[in-house]
């Protein structure tokens, strides 16, 4: 039995679980005896492991089951007075304030305390039902394939995901403790090695993962998956100013057509097309790249679909709804759309009826009039894929617009209604 229990004084409106309403009842207890409420619960619940585990809830270390839990009834389950959330907050008031932050972990938000955290005890500080590093990753999945990387940080590699990352709650996105690099700088001092090893440019004002992974990477200096030309090579006076100058690390041109110094094909394009990208058409190749280290051979700022998803994702993040541009197959937008123009709309690569026709070749075998001789009643546009299909998703399967086919068609065919 647990060293560690409380003894309670029974009285008629004490209430610490049947049994002790029973023992009263029978005479085997009476009022002003002490009753042990972990010897009382013990004896049908298997809490052992918890009482030996090297990190304790203090209300079982001090043995007040009735703390969380009610010993008759209970809305709950696990008999719990209160939903595991707001049950947890009563004690636990700085989570609780932590809530009013702009960006809040999901399992904080729907009170899910104990997806991460046991309400016993146990081998991990903080009640973590797992070391960090392994129990972020039974969500974060990326987590693993980061480990096999050679060059990591020094944090990750240590499992120390709280040095970097807010577990409840944050004002920044990733739940970083501070933003850009300031929370770099919590650990890395700009002495005089540091600042020459980033050229004297104010990495104070920088934000650092636009050229280094947070995590691990392949590359020496924890540099992204590829490194820009001339910022590998060190020159970076081909595209900045110097230190000494007036605007220091100013860009010599602006950025488009310093960018066609050597990409002089991409820019035209961008900015001919007859349908433009709306970033690359305006000459702002930075909102997708990154000039110095990317991911990919384009040097994106992100994976290709975080790239195109910041923007084109109005049922996503930025609403709160569920998105909408992340569900045909798993392709990478630009295996149908041209990402800094097109002679298509949507910046299609082609025309649609002959891109979808690239992958969905047996498709209308005996097939639907399609092209410039047949018309969307509609909208008096020539009748495509689009007409009946959703590009990346809707509500009936094979991304037709209608779940049910027949409401489908009866939207031109509007003679067959009543048949």
């Amino acid at each position: 039995m647990s060293s560690l229990p409380k003894g309670i004084m029974v009285s008629g409106f004490v209430s610490v679980g049947l049994i002790l309403g029973v023992s009263l009842a029978s005479g085997q207890l009476r009022p002003g005896q002490e009753i042990d409420q972990q010897e009382v619960c013990l004896g049908c619940h298997d809490l052992e492991e918890a009482l030996e585990a090297r990190v304790m809830h203090a209300p079982v270390a001090s043995g007040e089951c009735t703390a969380c839990h009610n010993p008759h009834v209970a809305r709950h389950g696990g008999l719990l007075r209160e939903r595991p959330g707001p049950l947890c907050a009563q004690c636990h008031s700085d989570v609780q304030r932590q809530e009013d932050r702009p960006i809040v972990h999901q399992p904080v938000a729907e009170g899910r305390c104990a997806d991460c955290h046991e309400p016993h005890g146990s081998p991990h500080q903080g009640l973590l039902v797992e070391q960090s590093s392994a129990l972020c990753a039974t969500c974060h999945e990326e987590v693993e394939s980061w480990k096999e990387r050679q060059v990591q940080h020094q944090p990750f590699a240590q499992g120390r995901c709280s040095t970097c990352h807010d577990p409840h709650s944050s004002a920044t996105p990733g739940l970083l403790e501070a933003s850009g690099a300031a929370n770099c700088l919590r650990c890395h001092q700009t002495d005089a090695s540091f600042s020459a090893a980033h050229r004297g440019y104010p990495v104070q004002k920088a934000p650092c993962h636009q050229c280094h992974e947070p995590h691990a990477s392949e590359q020496t200096g924890l540099f992204r998956e590829s490194v820009h030309a001339p910022f590998e090579s060190g020159d970076c006076r081909s595209c900045h100013s110097g230190p000494g100058a007036a605007n220091p690390f100013a860009t010599l041109k602006p950025v488009d057509e310093l960018c066609g110094d050597c990409h002089g094909e991409i820019v035209l394009e961008s900015i001919t097309s007859p349908f433009r990208h709306v970033s690359a058409g305006g000459g702002d190749c930075v909102a997708c790249h990154n000039p110095h280290t990317g991911n990919g051979a384009a040097l994106l700022g992100k994976d290709p679909q975080a790239v195109c998803t910041e923007c084109h994702n109005p049922g996503g993040a930025k609403s709160g709804a569920e998105g909408r541009y992340l569900s045909h197959e798993s392709f990478d937008c630009s295996t149908c759309h041209r990402p800094h123009g097109s002679e298509q709309p949507l910046l299609f690569a082609d025309d649609s009826v002959k891109l979808c026709g690239t992958c969905h070749t047996h498709e209308h075998g005996v097939r639907h009039p399609l092209g410039e001789d047949t018309r969307d009643p509609r909208t008096g546009n020539p009748m495509s894929c689009l007409s009946c299909h959703g590009i990346h998703r809707a509500d009936g399967e094979m991304y037709l617009f209608e779940a049910d086919q027949r409401m489908l068609c009866i939207g031109c065919h509007k003679d067959l209604a009543g048949r």
